[in-house]
């Protein structure tokens, strides 16, 4: 018997393969069936087996996850946008998020989140990945809107954006098509600002911190080209009649070694080119913003 076809689907979909997959690849089911007795495979679910018999990895959960349902069904979330390489400190480590037609049957498994969905069929999902989910924008107001919070799923949309995931066009769009979501207004706002430049929290909380106080908006990740030739963006700049205003606001990964010494370099440089150059930490913007407030208006940025 040929079992080239059989290894390589175990190895497209990491070892994990339903009896449908395995008996059109050429295994009949008692075949199956002895792996499983044998306790060479282990059965996951109705329809699924991982072709080991120790705990299946993360990624071969994820395809379990996916494989045993029937219907339309994909990653989706925090999950699908986990695939494409995404990083934030919200991410759970061990919960992988599906996403499945109302009224689907399901694999109850304590680390599979289940959402049903009316508005899934396969145009929803993403044609450049082999393990199913949902395109990225959707995946990634999907996971803003199952946030309790909506400045966690601002500054989830922000983080998505920066990290190159998507472009704030691509999530105004799917944005048109989402139907009603959870936070829809707070995540319209951010989009905007997030299209005027912002890509992270601080830099939307500066942004509504202007707007409170009626200061004039920044310009942000404004790109500069240092004297080396790399190319720097700074958080927020205001382009003044005199000269250039800039506020650079540090998170707490500027505390750092390596990030002192890095931004005091591009500091002097940008003051060398005869900007203002302030500094704030993100927890100033949004705990103390009287005191940025005031330090803006003494260094000349107008009220709108």
């Amino acid at each position: 018997m040929d079992l080239r076809p059989v290894r390589k689907l175990i190895r497209r979909q990491d070892g994990v393969a339903t009896f449908a997959q395995l008996g059109a690849a050429g295994l009949t089911r008692g075949e199956i069936r002895a792996q499983v007795d044998a306790l060479r495979w282990r059965r996951y679910g109705d329809r699924t087996v991982v072709a080991h018999n120790h705990v299946p990895t993360r990624r071969q959960l994820m395809w379990v996850a996916v494989l045993d349902p029937t219907g339309c069904v994909s990653l989706g979330g925090l999950t699908s946008l986990e695939t494409a390489g995404f990083r934030f400190f919200g991410v759970e480590k061990d919960l992988v998020h599906l996403v499945v037609q109302r009224g689907a049957k399901t694999w109850a498994h304590p680390q599979v989140k289940v959402h049903e969905s009316r508005r899934l069929d396969p145009r929803d999902l993403d044609p450049d990945s082999i393990l199913p989910r949902t395109r990225l924008a959707r995946s990634a107001l999907d996971a803003a809107a199952w946030q309790p919070f909506p400045r966690y799923a601002c500054a989830l949309l922000a983080a998505v954006v920066q990290q190159r995931l998507c472009s704030p066009q691509d999530l105004e769009q799917a944005m048109r098509a989402v139907g009603r979501i959870r936070h829809k207004q707070h995540l319209r706002l951010a989009l905007h600002d997030i299209a005027g430049g912002s890509e992270a929290l601080s830099e939307l909380d500066l942004v509504a911190l202007c707007r409170r106080s009626s200061l004039q908006v920044p310009d942000r990740q404004v790109r500069r080209r240092e004297r080396s030739g790399r190319v720097r963006y700074l958080d927020a700049e205001w382009r003044l009649p005199w000269g250039r205003v800039v506020l650079e606001v540090d998170g707490s990964h500027h505390m750092t070694a390596a990030h002192w010494e890095s931004d005091i370099r591009r500091e002097r440089q940008v003051v060398a080119s005869g900007s203002v150059v302030l500094r704030a930490t993100a927890n100033e913007v949004r705990l103390a913003p009287e005191t940025v407030v005031a330090d803006l208006i003494a260094v000349g940025v107008p009220r709108c």
